[in-house]
């Protein structure tokens, strides 16, 4: 009869808990009801026949309802915490997308404009080529008409020569005397006048040979100049709005003008809520992102620079260049300030991540004038890119260090950190690119 008795003394305990000193007792949510530590029955304790037949002689009183906010959370599921990145609250357009959009419509644009000018300069053409070719048969009939007008001139000429020779020199033909026309009867006169109208005819159909020749050689020049006015004037009416909406009115281009004109009213929109300062730091940073092409740092990253710190706000990243000229960010931390005058390779060993100072076949130091010269292979502008980024070393240094974005970025970020903490302490070049004085502490 041991069960009886341990069932006994349990409810013994339980009545005491109701009296005298209850209510000074603390009792915690959930907690049994004497302030006694729970107790582990031991396995098949409950099963024990008299315990079960002990039940209905209890006579507690019913328990008190739980309150709202329990009964609602009760048999739910808990929440679980996440380090996952909600998504953002804005959108951030497809730049690529959107470039290729206005650069077809552009395109679009100067095919039109070019087949509206080819269309007239094919016009101008056709119509200078007519005038040409009139111009060329009319001297050829002139030249036809020139043997037979320098005949007669010669004919004529001769007549009144041989007749009166005093009155034909070398310069010219001259008119006859008063006496020689009258005891000629006239005839000194006429021969004159035949010889004068002959070689004038002659004269004039030169003289206007001439001006088509002259004309069908300035042909040329004014083809030229009047395909040049028209082509200014097609590319002005295509500023106008009528000349646009005759261009937007084509069945080809209304679909490309509507997608260019709905991604510049997304740019507007955005100038002015970034004007508004309404704009988030995050977004700012995605939107340049997206504009510029740059990704987040991952493995592998092969003769990095830290090109410059970029800032969005509260936000600093290290904007990193590698030789194929990549752009990538990486979150700021002052520890990497020192590598801002180095080349370094990033790359993955064995699951780990690893850094080192890059260097040439050769074993020398690989400098970051090096980095330059192997992006740009005009040296004139390496040179230049270069002077600029020296210009720079000094600038955004020693800003708050912002939180990596996961696990991974934090690794190269320690890694990194580790080689600066080498390089700054083992009496290299500083990040202004001048070398410690002899004697003097590295540190």
């Amino acid at each position: 009869m041991a069960a009886p008795g341990r069932f006994g003394s349990g409810l013994s305990r339980l009545f005491e808990s109701f009296g005298d000193g209850a209510e000074n007792d603390i009792v915690p949510d959930g907690s049994p009801l004497s302030g006694e530590p729970d107790v582990l029955m031991p396995e098949g304790e409950f099963d024990d026949p008299i315990f079960g037949e002990g039940q209905d002689a209890l006579a507690l009183e019913p328990p008190k309802a739980a309150p709202p906010a329990v009964r609602e959370t009760a048999g739910k599921p808990k929440a679980k915490l996440t380090l996952e990145t909600p998504p953002p609250s804005y959108e951030i357009p497809d730049f690529e997308k959107d470039e290729k959009d206005v650069e077809s419509y552009e395109d679009a644009k100067r095919r039109y404009s070019r087949q509206q000018i080819s269309s007239a300069e094919t016009a101008i053409q056709t119509s200078f080529a007519q005038k040409r070719e009139q111009l060329s048969r009319e001297i050829k009939n002139g030249r036809s008409f020139d043997e037979e007008r320098r005949a007669a001139a010669m004919h004529t000429t001769r007549q009144y020569a041989n007749a009166y020779p005093r009155r034909v020199d070398k310069r010219g033909v001259n008119p006859p005397g008063f006496w020689e026309n009258i005891f000629s009867f006239g005839r000194a006169g006429r021969l004159y006048r035949a010889a004068i109208v002959a070689t004038e005819a002659l004269e004039q159909l030169r003289a206007a040979m001439r001006k088509r020749e002259e004309q069908l050689a300035a042909l040329d020049d004014q083809m030229k100049r009047s395909i040049y006015l028209k082509e200014e004037s097609i590319k002005k009416a295509l500023e106008t709005e009528a000349g646009l909406a005759e261009f937007h009115e084509r069945p080809e281009i209304k679909s490309l003008y509507a997608r260019t004109e709905k991604i510049g009213k997304e740019r507007e929109e955005y100038a002015k809520r970034l004007e508004r300062g309404v704009v988030s730091d995050a977004e700012q940073r995605d939107r340049a992102m997206g504009e510029q092409k740059i990704a987040w740092t991952e493995l592998p990253v092969m003769g990095a620079i830290i090109g410059k710190v970029a800032r969005f706000g509260q936000l600093s990243y290290f904007q990193l260049r590698d030789l194929e000229r990549k752009e990538m960010l990486l979150s700021y931390d002052p520890r990497l300030d020192p590598l801002r005058n180095c080349v370094f390779d990033i790359y993955a060993v064995a699951g780990s991540v690893a850094a080192k100072l890059k260097r040439n076949d050769n074993g020398t130091a690989f400098r970051v004038a090096d980095h330059f010269k192997a992006c740009w292979r005009n040296q004139e502008k390496a040179e230049e890119l270069y002077g600029q980024h020296r210009a720079a070393l000094r600038e955004d240094r020693g800003l708050e260090p912002m939180e990596p974005r996961t696990e991974g970025e934090a690794e190269i970020i320690a890694r990194l950190a580790g080689l600066a903490e080498m390089v700054d302490g083992g009496g290299q070049t500083r990040a202004d690119g001048a070398q410690p004085q002899s004697g003097a502490s590295a540190h």
